[in-house]
Protein backbone atom coordinates (compact mmCIF):
# COMPACT_ATOMS: atom_id res chain seq x y z
CA UNK A 1 0.00 0.00 0.00
CA UNK A 2 1.59 3.15 -1.07
CA UNK A 3 -0.42 6.48 0.94
CA UNK A 4 0.28 9.20 -0.70
CA UNK A 5 -0.99 13.01 0.35
CA UNK A 6 -1.54 15.76 -2.28
CA UNK A 7 -0.96 19.12 -0.39
CA UNK A 8 -0.62 22.55 -0.82
CA UNK A 9 0.03 26.05 1.35
CA UNK A 10 -3.06 27.53 -0.12
CA UNK A 11 -6.15 26.24 -1.96
CA UNK A 12 -7.22 27.03 -5.48
CA UNK A 13 -4.26 25.38 -6.99
CA UNK A 14 -6.17 22.30 -8.18
CA UNK A 15 -5.27 19.69 -5.61
CA UNK A 16 -8.44 18.17 -5.44
CA UNK A 17 -8.46 17.78 -9.48
CA UNK A 18 -5.11 16.28 -9.60
CA UNK A 19 -5.79 13.57 -6.97
CA UNK A 20 -9.03 12.43 -8.21
CA UNK A 21 -8.61 12.46 -11.87
CA UNK A 22 -4.93 11.14 -11.08
CA UNK A 23 -6.71 8.34 -9.06
CA UNK A 24 -9.14 7.47 -12.30
CA UNK A 25 -6.13 6.82 -14.14
CA UNK A 26 -4.52 4.78 -11.87
CA UNK A 27 -7.85 2.79 -11.51
CA UNK A 28 -8.74 2.30 -15.20
CA UNK A 29 -4.86 0.75 -15.78
CA UNK A 30 -6.28 -2.32 -13.40
CA UNK A 31 -4.61 -0.91 -9.72
CA UNK A 32 -7.02 -0.87 -6.53
CA UNK A 33 -7.17 2.97 -5.26
CA UNK A 34 -9.45 4.83 -3.02
CA UNK A 35 -9.36 8.49 -3.12
CA UNK A 36 -9.91 10.36 0.67
CA UNK A 37 -10.94 13.96 0.80
CA UNK A 38 -9.30 14.51 4.06
CA UNK A 39 -10.05 18.49 3.48
CA UNK A 40 -13.26 18.49 5.89
CA UNK A 41 -13.95 22.57 6.02
CA UNK A 42 -14.07 22.43 2.25
CA UNK A 43 -14.51 19.38 1.02
CA UNK A 44 -15.34 19.16 -2.56
CA UNK A 45 -14.43 15.32 -3.46
CA UNK A 46 -18.15 14.47 -4.38
CA UNK A 47 -19.05 17.47 -5.66
CA UNK A 48 -16.40 16.74 -8.70
CA UNK A 49 -18.09 13.22 -9.12
CA UNK A 50 -21.44 15.09 -9.21
CA UNK A 51 -22.02 12.97 -6.12
CA UNK A 52 -23.20 16.09 -3.42
CA UNK A 53 -24.54 14.09 -0.28
CA UNK A 54 -23.18 10.54 0.95
CA UNK A 55 -25.07 8.36 4.02
CA UNK A 56 -21.82 8.19 5.84
CA UNK A 57 -18.63 10.15 4.94
CA UNK A 58 -15.23 10.81 6.81
CA UNK A 59 -16.67 12.84 9.47
CA UNK A 60 -18.66 10.04 10.93
CA UNK A 61 -15.26 8.00 10.85
CA UNK A 62 -13.87 11.22 12.82
CA UNK A 63 -16.25 11.29 15.26
CA UNK A 64 -15.69 7.57 16.07
CA UNK A 65 -19.23 6.74 15.08
CA UNK A 66 -18.72 4.82 11.84
CA UNK A 67 -15.42 2.74 10.22
CA UNK A 68 -13.63 4.16 7.41
CA UNK A 69 -14.76 0.93 5.25
CA UNK A 70 -18.58 2.44 5.70
CA UNK A 71 -17.34 5.71 4.30
CA UNK A 72 -16.16 4.40 1.05
CA UNK A 73 -18.03 4.19 -2.10
CA UNK A 74 -17.62 3.43 -6.00
CA UNK A 75 -16.83 5.56 -8.42
CA UNK A 76 -15.96 5.46 -12.10
CA UNK A 77 -13.95 2.90 -13.62
CA UNK A 78 -13.71 0.97 -10.06
CA UNK A 79 -12.20 3.93 -8.18
CA UNK A 80 -13.37 3.99 -4.45
CA UNK A 81 -13.69 7.54 -2.69
CA UNK A 82 -14.30 8.58 0.94
CA UNK A 83 -15.49 11.88 0.79
CA UNK A 84 -16.14 14.47 3.60
CA UNK A 85 -19.42 16.12 4.74
CA UNK A 86 -20.24 19.35 3.30
CA UNK A 87 -22.37 19.98 6.51
CA UNK A 88 -20.50 23.21 8.69
CA UNK A 89 -20.76 21.23 11.69
CA UNK A 90 -17.16 20.07 12.86
CA UNK A 91 -17.96 19.23 16.43
CA UNK A 92 -16.62 16.43 18.02
CA UNK A 93 -13.62 15.35 14.91
CA UNK A 94 -10.64 13.73 16.02
CA UNK A 95 -8.12 14.52 13.75
CA UNK A 96 -5.96 11.80 14.84
CA UNK A 97 -8.20 9.20 13.65
CA UNK A 98 -7.39 9.79 10.16
CA UNK A 99 -4.12 8.04 10.37
CA UNK A 100 -5.61 4.90 12.17
CA UNK A 101 -8.20 4.78 9.32
CA UNK A 102 -5.84 4.61 6.55
CA UNK A 103 -4.08 2.12 8.59
CA UNK A 104 -6.87 -0.01 7.38
CA UNK A 105 -6.59 0.21 4.09
CA UNK A 106 -4.41 -2.13 3.57
CA UNK A 107 -5.92 -3.78 0.38
CA UNK A 108 -6.05 -0.99 -1.32
CA UNK A 109 -2.60 -0.77 -4.00
CA UNK A 110 -2.88 3.15 -3.96
CA UNK A 111 -4.53 5.79 -0.51
CA UNK A 112 -4.22 9.21 -2.90
CA UNK A 113 -5.30 11.67 0.38
CA UNK A 114 -7.01 14.91 -0.65
CA UNK A 115 -5.01 17.04 1.92
CA UNK A 116 -6.48 20.35 3.54
CA UNK A 117 -4.95 23.30 2.09
CA UNK A 118 -2.26 25.58 4.80
CA UNK A 119 -0.74 24.97 7.93
CA UNK A 120 -3.58 24.60 10.66
CA UNK A 121 -4.10 21.39 12.79
CA UNK A 122 -6.23 19.86 9.87
CA UNK A 123 -3.26 20.19 7.24
CA UNK A 124 -1.20 18.75 9.92
CA UNK A 125 -3.28 15.74 10.63
CA UNK A 126 -3.46 14.54 6.79
CA UNK A 127 -0.04 14.95 6.51
CA UNK A 128 0.64 12.66 8.86
CA UNK A 129 -1.54 10.21 7.73
CA UNK A 130 0.63 10.25 4.43
CA UNK A 131 3.73 8.18 3.51
CA UNK A 132 4.22 10.23 0.66
CA UNK A 133 3.71 13.72 -0.05
CA UNK A 134 3.20 15.11 -3.58
CA UNK A 135 3.29 19.48 -3.08
CA UNK A 136 0.90 20.88 -5.29
CA UNK A 137 1.47 24.92 -6.27
CA UNK A 138 0.84 27.13 -9.15
CA UNK A 139 3.42 29.38 -11.03
CA UNK A 140 3.61 32.35 -8.56
CA UNK A 141 5.42 33.32 -5.68
CA UNK A 142 2.53 33.41 -2.93
CA UNK A 143 2.31 29.97 -4.10
CA UNK A 144 5.42 29.32 -3.77
CA UNK A 145 5.96 30.56 -0.40
CA UNK A 146 3.10 28.43 0.74
CA UNK A 147 4.59 25.58 -0.51
CA UNK A 148 7.82 25.95 1.02
CA UNK A 149 5.80 26.09 4.41
CA UNK A 150 4.04 22.99 3.21
CA UNK A 151 7.24 20.95 2.60
CA UNK A 152 8.62 22.13 6.28
CA UNK A 153 5.43 20.60 8.02
CA UNK A 154 5.87 17.28 5.79
CA UNK A 155 9.29 17.09 6.16
CA UNK A 156 8.40 17.65 10.14
CA UNK A 157 5.77 14.66 10.04
CA UNK A 158 8.80 12.56 8.85
CA UNK A 159 6.72 12.35 5.45
CA UNK A 160 9.09 11.74 2.15
CA UNK A 161 8.41 14.08 -0.34
CA UNK A 162 8.17 12.76 -3.88
CA UNK A 163 8.15 15.87 -5.67
CA UNK A 164 6.30 18.66 -7.00
CA UNK A 165 2.90 19.26 -9.43
CA UNK A 166 3.43 22.52 -10.87
CA UNK A 167 -0.35 23.05 -12.02
CA UNK A 168 -1.79 26.18 -14.32
CA UNK A 169 0.76 27.13 -16.29
CA UNK A 170 0.48 29.32 -19.40
CA UNK A 171 3.89 28.75 -20.61
CA UNK A 172 4.44 32.80 -20.06
CA UNK A 173 7.96 34.22 -19.30
CA UNK A 174 6.43 36.22 -16.02
CA UNK A 175 5.85 33.03 -14.63
CA UNK A 176 7.32 30.66 -11.67
CA UNK A 177 9.92 29.05 -13.93
CA UNK A 178 10.46 24.85 -13.06
CA UNK A 179 14.22 25.41 -13.09
CA UNK A 180 13.72 28.26 -10.01
CA UNK A 181 11.04 25.97 -8.24
CA UNK A 182 13.65 23.14 -8.40
CA UNK A 183 16.67 25.06 -6.80
CA UNK A 184 14.47 26.86 -4.34
CA UNK A 185 12.18 23.75 -3.30
CA UNK A 186 15.12 21.38 -3.64
CA UNK A 187 12.97 18.61 -4.53
CA UNK A 188 11.84 17.17 -7.98
CA UNK A 189 9.12 18.39 -10.51
CA UNK A 190 6.76 15.29 -11.38
CA UNK A 191 4.42 16.77 -13.65
CA UNK A 192 3.92 20.34 -15.06
CA UNK A 193 0.15 20.45 -15.83
CA UNK A 194 -1.41 23.12 -18.20
CA UNK A 195 -3.85 25.88 -17.36
CA UNK A 196 -6.72 23.61 -19.36
CA UNK A 197 -10.20 24.89 -20.22
CA UNK A 198 -11.46 21.49 -20.26
CA UNK A 199 -10.71 21.77 -16.24
CA UNK A 200 -13.25 23.97 -16.28
CA UNK A 201 -15.61 22.46 -18.27
CA UNK A 202 -15.42 19.49 -16.30
CA UNK A 203 -15.89 20.98 -12.97
CA UNK A 204 -18.80 22.79 -14.05
CA UNK A 205 -20.38 19.77 -15.49
CA UNK A 206 -19.35 17.89 -12.34
CA UNK A 207 -17.93 14.99 -14.75
CA UNK A 208 -14.08 14.25 -14.15
CA UNK A 209 -11.77 15.58 -17.00
CA UNK A 210 -10.33 12.50 -17.19
CA UNK A 211 -13.64 11.34 -18.24
CA UNK A 212 -15.38 14.07 -19.93
CA UNK A 213 -12.40 15.48 -22.00
CA UNK A 214 -9.02 12.25 -22.12
CA UNK A 215 -7.35 13.93 -24.93
CA UNK A 216 -7.23 17.37 -23.13
CA UNK A 217 -3.67 18.51 -22.39
CA UNK A 218 -4.24 18.30 -18.62
CA UNK A 219 -4.58 14.63 -18.88
CA UNK A 220 -2.18 14.21 -20.74
CA UNK A 221 0.12 15.66 -18.03
CA UNK A 222 -1.56 13.57 -15.48
CA UNK A 223 -0.60 10.54 -17.34
CA UNK A 224 2.88 11.34 -17.09
CA UNK A 225 2.31 11.61 -13.63
CA UNK A 226 1.02 8.16 -13.14
CA UNK A 227 3.69 6.66 -15.05
CA UNK A 228 6.13 8.25 -12.90
CA UNK A 229 4.45 6.64 -9.65
CA UNK A 230 4.35 3.24 -11.51
CA UNK A 231 7.93 3.36 -12.67
CA UNK A 232 7.52 3.57 -16.00
CA UNK A 233 10.21 5.51 -18.38
CA UNK A 234 8.10 8.84 -19.23
CA UNK A 235 9.85 11.57 -21.88
CA UNK A 236 11.50 14.50 -20.11
CA UNK A 237 9.83 17.54 -20.95
CA UNK A 238 12.22 19.91 -22.24
CA UNK A 239 14.11 21.82 -19.20
CA UNK A 240 13.11 25.94 -19.67
CA UNK A 241 16.13 28.72 -19.27
CA UNK A 242 15.96 30.08 -15.76
CA UNK A 243 13.61 32.87 -15.28
CA UNK A 244 13.71 36.78 -14.38
CA UNK A 245 12.72 36.04 -10.86
CA UNK A 246 15.15 33.99 -10.06
CA UNK A 247 16.72 36.51 -7.47
CA UNK A 248 13.04 36.42 -5.67
CA UNK A 249 13.17 32.62 -5.21
CA UNK A 250 16.42 33.14 -3.93
CA UNK A 251 15.49 34.72 -1.52
CA UNK A 252 12.66 32.48 -0.17
CA UNK A 253 15.07 29.82 -0.46
CA UNK A 254 17.48 32.06 2.34
CA UNK A 255 14.59 32.91 4.68
CA UNK A 256 13.35 29.33 4.53
CA UNK A 257 16.71 27.71 5.24
CA UNK A 258 17.56 30.18 8.16
CA UNK A 259 20.01 32.01 5.27
CA UNK A 260 22.34 28.84 4.67
CA UNK A 261 22.44 28.95 1.06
Amino acid sequence: MRVIGFASGKGGVGKSTIALNLGLILAQAGHKVVVIDADIHMANLGVLLGVETNPITLHNVLKGENSIHDAIYEGPYGLKYAPSSLSMDRSGLELGKLADAVKELSDYEFVLIDCPPGVGEDAEAALAASQEIIIVLTPEPSSLADALKTKAIAEHEGANILGLVLNMTLGDKTEVQPSDLATVMDIPILAILPEDIEVRRASATQKPVVIRSPASKFVAGINILAAKLLGKKVVPQPKPRKGFLSSIFSFFSRLFSGGKR
